[in-house]
């Protein structure tokens, strides 16, 4: 009995060690099956949250590097044409060229802020703004001196940081040739501007202490580079202009590299402007991308370590994996709030246009910048498209197009805006991207910028009038003159019609010069001006080419006689006596009249005739209209 028993205790322990083991062997094969896909999705999220953390920084370093390159390449661009105006206005008033400057910088305000300097056909210094005591010093082994010394073209060339002799800072310098009026080479005028300028972009935002923007000519030397390495280290430099620079090959893209100048590694954007052999960089630190989601990568970490220690828990965890998610959605959107606010904060306002619902959305900024009431703000592209300069419109919709159906990376364009109260229109640069298309390729989401640009646009067009008009009495000087008699002859041979050209100075000028001054004679070719303005044709051009020379284009006549009228009515309106400063005065002029084809077919063979017409005028005995009589190639009379 007692062996019965012991038997039955034994199978009955037997059992229960069978049903732990069962049990066990089912918890172990749960596991198995349970914690591989748990964690091989967890591994998934991370992986995604990492992929989304690089893609959202590239698209960061992308929309600024669009902005850098504006800024950077309207600032080349104000130089270029500070440059151009500056050599002109050499040619007439050398002397007042201190005051020349100073003019031109209170019309391009804070723009820009350089120094000039002017070297002589052999590279010697003859003029700066910084130390008039550095004149006479040779530059002539300068990059940026010899290469217009070893005459490669009227072009801008840009240079590398050069630690001044004059100054001891660095400085890029931006130089043009000068010529003599013969077309022979005559010097250097550059302009040299801080490197710091151009990168103070950085200084507008906040994108954290690794960020970077730089900017590099071709060939890979750093002009400028914000942060500065240490010790100023990076600034005149070389990097390996093979990342971006390939022949033929895309103007932007997206490269990742340890920097030579810091050591730190980036993801970076650059970005061409071709017609200045440029290159702007934007970059971010790849820790600063890793930092932004470590958080929820160990949260990630922690449930799945919890997951794998009580399989009960799976539920808990997957509502945890689905909370971090979201966070990792609102992460996603507060990152691009920042972006926005980057924008806004450098002055730019932001659109987001929705294609699968037809909506757009703007930021404040926006609609301050198109001056528009809160009630007013438009809910579709159709309705901001409303808002477009009628005379731009077409071009605005076709950029707009263009890129949404791929043919361009990016929309860019800049145009006018209507504005409130009959006030002029406003300019802006407007920027944009597509973010989202559909797995079929239809685009559903785009985001962009809208920047004013009408405080640039008006001093582009204030420093083109001066480059193209004298500064005396306004009116076009040699520069324009040739370029409409160029597009008068084209147009003359197309149409086979005649023109004529009127070349004169003025009788009895320098008496009035030597007896009432010089103030007076301004005033006095002032005046001039106005009546031969009087005496012609909408359709005509007086230009000024000279002290007390004016050249007077007529692009469309009937005949000789029509030319010698109008050359007349010159004459007399220069007869009647001038009443300045209560002074009476008389003078006259010598009118000289060559037409085309008559007389010459071809800009210079025009203008020598019209010139040779003035002096035989002069030869007759002064105060008359001559046509130009003889052959086109006799010598003009040396003055």
């Amino acid at each position: 009995m007692m062996a019965a028993t012991r038997l039955g205790t034994g199978l009955y322990s037997a059992y229960l060690a069978y049903g732990r083991l069962r049990i066990g062997l089912q918890l172990a094969l749960g596991l198995l099956l349970v914690l591989p896909p748990m964690w091989g999705l967890l591994g998934f999220e991370i992986m995604r949250l990492r992929a989304a953390a690089e893609q959202e920084t590239k698209s960061e370093v992308g929309n600024l590097v669009h902005a850098f390159a504006e800024e950077v390449g309207a600032t080349v661009g104000t130089i270029d044409l500070s440059l151009v105006g500056l050599r002109d206005r050499l040619q007439q008033q050398r002397a007042d060229l201190g005051g020349i400057i100073r003019r031109l910088q209170q019309h391009i305000g804070e723009t820009v802020l350089f120094q000039v300097a002017i070297t002589d056909a052999r590279g010697r210094l003859v003029y700066s703004s910084v130390d008039t005591s550095a004149v006479g010093m040779d530059l002539s082994d300068r990059e940026h001196i010899r290469v217009h010394m070893e005459r490669q073209g009227d072009r801008l060339f840009i240079s590398k940081p050069i630690l001044g002799r004059v100054s001891g800072q660095w400085s890029i310098q931006f130089t043009r040739p000068l010529y003599r009026q013969d077309g022979t080479f005559d010097g250097v005028i550059v302009a040299s501007v801080a490197p710091a300028y151009f990168v103070r972009f950085l200084d507008k935002i906040n994108l954290g202490e690794d960020a970077t923007v730089a900017l590099v000519r071709q060939g890979g030397d750093i002009l400028a580079r914000n942060p500065a390495g240490p010790d100023g280290k990076g600034i005149g430099g070389r990097m390996d202009a093979g990342l971006f620079l390939r022949p033929e090959g895309p103007a932007a893209g997206l490269y990742r590299r340890v920097s030579e100048v810091d050591g730190i590694e980036r993801i970076y954007a650059w970005r061409d402007l071709p017609r200045y052999q440029l290159t702007v960089l934007t970059g971010r630190s790849v820790e600063s991308v890793r930092a932004r989601y470590a958080a929820q990568q160990r949260a990630f970490l922690l449930a799945g370590l919890g997951a794998s220690l009580l399989v009960a828990g799976a539920g808990y965890l997957l509502l945890l994996a689905a909370r971090h998610r979201a966070r990792a959605v609102d992460a996603l959107a507060e990152s691009e709030a920042r972006w926005k606010f980057a924008l806004e904060g450098s002055g730019d306002g932001v659109w987001d246009w929705n294609l699968a619902r037809g909506s757009v959305t703007i930021s404040e900024r926006t609609r301050q910048i198109l001056q528009l009431e809160q009630n007013e703000v438009p809910g579709t592209m159709e309705a901001l498209q409303d808002l477009v300069y009628p005379d731009d419109l077409n071009a605005v919709r076709s950029a707009l197009q263009k890129h949404l159906v791929g043919e361009t990376p990016t929309y860019l364009m800049e145009h006018r805006v209507r504005s409130l109260g009959g006030k002029p229109p406003v300019w802006i640069l407007s920027r944009g991207m597509l973010v989202k298309r559909s797995r079929s390729g239809k685009p559903l989401r785009m985001v962009g910028t809208f920047s004013d640009i009408t405080d640039r646009k008006r001093r582009e067009a204030q420093i083109e009038h001066m480059a193209r008009h004298d500064p005396l009495t306004g009116l076009p000087n040699r520069a324009l003159l040739n370029d409409r008699l160029q597009q008068a002859l084209l147009r003359a041979r197309r149409e086979n019609t005649p023109l004529a050209l009127i070349y004169f100075d003025l009788d009895k000028f320098k008496p009035v010069n030597d007896t009432w001054g010089h103030a007076t004679g301004d005033r006095l070719l002032e005046a001039v001006a106005e009546r031969v303005r009087g005496c012609l044709r909408g359709s005509d051009t007086v230009a000024r080419v000279g002290g007390d020379e004016f050249v007077v284009l007529l692009p469309a006549i009937g005949a000789e006689d029509d030319a010698q009228a109008i050359g007349e009515n010159i004459l007399a309106a220069l007869n009647r006596p001038f009443e300045l400063d209560g002074h009476v005065l008389n003078i006259s002029a010598s009118i000289g009249i060559a037409t085309y084809p008559g007389d010459a077919t071809d800009q210079a063979s025009l203008m020598r005739c019209a010139d040779r017409a003035m002096y035989q005028a002069k030869d007759a005995g002064r105060g008359r209209v001559q046509m130009h009589l003889g052959r086109e190639t006799e010598a003009v009379r040396p003055r």
